[in-house]
């Protein structure tokens, strides 16, 4: 390995979801790009490998960027053969096995020894070839790229793999109407941004039970509101001052003692965690979509705090608000201006959410991209990368913290 990346100070790291047939994350595909080049990899694919490897495992913990799901890594030839691969932890990776590897007498032998120990094999991009069959025989998952493929080509991919022990992960699932095919014609796994975008058909209304939780959503996130106030609204739903309090009084919080109301939590713990937590309870109710877009709220709002605090250090609450709330057009399957229209919320944060214009707009549209892995885009933050990408690593942290008040 070059000296030079001993280190993780020049590597972007990132993650992209992989939900399972119920839409619950199973794991997520680390992604990773060099801060000072514009190529997406490294120019020795094994070097990037053992530099993201040691980033993600050795020293910024493999916890801290997928949380206890599984990680999901691209294995390149030479460091399967040097049997690299045997110092990661067997429970917590799926090895994907590249697609430009040819399945030749050392490289099998060097998967079926990580099989034999009990490590999980992908193959990655796979395209179906008879000389790819040695490959299928010691496979547990088979990532297939579904993007542009009708439903008559995805069941010859399903009915080609019918007889091997595989599941098949459709990698570059778009959309919803992609996700139900997949999973019509066999797949078991999904990689892809369907979950992230709002399905909306112009002149459908919201719902009233949705509209109901809106009106509340707007006067627990008005800025105007007094702690009286607020816990006024919260303690007039049964459900959400439940939730609020089962949350507060349990060990993820630690308080030292039991709170038996609304009142008393929130003097102990403060206005802006109690919003915060009855924003995420309202924003998980009656949802159909994958919990998975509520973690994603969460990221997207505890970086977008923490560059706004770096960018403008007097409104870093109001870009945490923006985060939060930049997922509420897929939650609620309606354009962004039609939810946030009657919200009491300030001019500069609706404009960032409706049309991603002025700095918060910017600030929104880089956290965004580096979800995506569209790194190149962060220039416009014009911050250091190491600061970025350890922002981003803070608020999976933070996130991950908060999982239990909407699992």
């Amino acid at each position: 390995m070059h000296a030079t990346l001993t280190y993780y100070g020049d590597v972007f790291v990132g993650r992209q979801p992989i939900l399972g047939p119920n839409l619950k994350t199973i794991g997520y595909e680390v992604l990773y790009r060099n801060c000072e080049v514009d190529s997406a990899n490294f120019s020795d694919e094994d070097v990037a490998t053992a530099h993201v490897l040691l980033n993600t495992y050795l020293d910024i913990g493999l916890e801290h960027v997928v949380g206890s799901h599984l990680a999901f890594l691209n294995i390149p030839k030479q460091f399967l053969l040097e049997n690299h691969c045997a110092a990661l932890p067997k429970n917590r990776v799926v090895l994907e096995i590249l697609e430009n590897i040819d399945p030749s007498p050392r490289v099998l032998e060097a998967i079926a020894s990580l099989s034999q120990q009990g490590y999980t094999i992908a193959l990655d991009d796979f395209v179906f070839h008879d000389r790819f069959r040695p490959f299928l025989e010691l496979a547990d998952i088979v990532k297939i790229d579904v993007l542009g493929k009708n439903e008559e080509q995805l069941d010859r991919v399903a009915r080609q793999l019918r007889d091997y022990r595989v599941r098949l992960l459709a990698e570059k699932v778009e959309t919803r109407e992609v996700y139900e095919t997949c999973k019509q014609t066999g797949f078991f796994y999904f990689q892809g941004f369907f979950f992230y975008r709002p399905d909306i058909v112009r002149g459908r209304q919201i719902p009233g039970n949705r509209a109901a939780l809106l009106e509340l959503l707007g006067n627990i996130q008005d800025p105007d509101v007094s702690l009286k106030q607020l816990v006024e609204f919260i303690r007039n739903d049964l459900s959400l001052s439940y939730k609020i309090l089962r949350y507060v009084n349990s060990a993820a919080v630690g308080l030292p003692r039991r709170m038996e109301c609304i009142e008393q939590a929130a003097c102990m713990v403060g206005i802006d965690r109690i919003r915060t937590w009855a924003t995420l309870i309202i924003m998980a109710t009656g949802k159909d979509h994958p919990m998975e877009m509520l973690v994603i709220a969460l990221v997207r709002a505890k970086m977008c705090e923490r560059l706004g605090h770096r960018l403008d250090a007097h409104s870093s609450e109001k870009y945490f608000t923006m985060g939060l709330l930049s997922v509420l057009d897929a939650l609620y399957d309606s354009a962004m201006e039609d939810i946030v229209k009657n919200l009491p919320l300030p001019d500069d944060l609706l404009e960032a959410l409706t049309s991603g214009t002025g700095t918060m707009g910017t600030v929104l549209n880089c956290v965004k991209a580096y979800e995506h892995g569209e790194w190149l885009e962060l220039k416009h933050l014009q911050l250091p990368p190491a600061t970025i990408r350890d922002f981003y690593l803070e608020a999976i942290d933070w996130a991950n913290h908060f999982s239990s008040i909407i699992d």
